[in-house]
């Protein structure tokens, strides 16, 4: 009556242990697997900001010279969307250097430990990607009046109308994006976070209807 009974128990046993084996192969090759791949798309990223950054520079070098000879507006404002470009691309770079390096060791240093954290969360990468978007629309909105009525804008438009328009998309995104993440971004309880500390509950309710795309650009980044 044992026989069979120390036979099943070690059937079981071999069947448990087999089953563990592979479970915890499986495991250590998925992190593995998820480590080379964070090494293989940080450098992915920073060879395309690289390129990114040697094209832009190479395209703002080009309109301001052509700004210079033509004196269009259009050239400035192209100039500007390329400069936004280069900025984001610059800030993005530190975020794959941080991935490469698994992590920055904060000092403790209030101060430069909340300016590290604001780099890492990618807040300056997404204000360049916010100014850039505010950048496209008010091309879109000059060439609009330009051409569909062109009239007008021979006889209003004046110099600095495009001045507004180059401030405009750097002070919406410094109004969107820096300026909160100064206010709310910081490290705590050993963790970097983005818009983690609100002076109350009502403001805190905000992150939640503004914020959560912002929130996924980051993560993204």
């Amino acid at each position: 009556m044992d026989e069979p009974y120390s036979s099943s128990f070690d059937n079981c046993s071999e069947v448990i242990t087999l089953i563990s084996t592979v479970t915890f192969s499986t495991t250590l090759r998925s992190a593995v697997g998820q480590s080379v791949s964070a090494e293989i798309v940080a450098t992915v990223g920073l060879i395309i900001c690289g390129i990114g950054i040697c094209v832009n520079s190479v395209v703002v070098a080009v309109l301001v010279r052509a700004r210079r000879q033509f004196g269009s507006s259009v050239h400035t404002l192209i100039a500007n969307q390329s400069a936004m470009d280069l900025f984001t691309c610059g800030f993005i770079i530190p975020l794959y250097i941080i991935k490469l390096t698994h992590g920055f060791n904060y000092t403790g240093n209030q101060i430069l430990d909340s300016a590290i954290c604001i780099i890492e969360t990618g807040t300056l990468s997404v204000l360049g990607l916010v100014a850039d978007n505010l950048g496209l629309a008010v091309i879109t909105l000059e060439r609009y009046f330009k051409i569909v009525h062109a009239i007008a804008h021979r006889k209003y438009y004046r110099n600095w109308m495009t001045k507004v328009g180059v401030a405009l998309p750097w002070i919406g995104g410094a109004c969107l994006i820096l300026f909160p993440a100064m206010g709310t971004t910081r490290f705590k309880n050993g963790r970097c976070g983005k818009f983690n500390v609100w002076p109350n509950e009502s403001m805190a309710s905000v992150r939640l209807h503004i914020f959560p795309n912002i929130e996924l650009s980051c993560s993204i980044i």
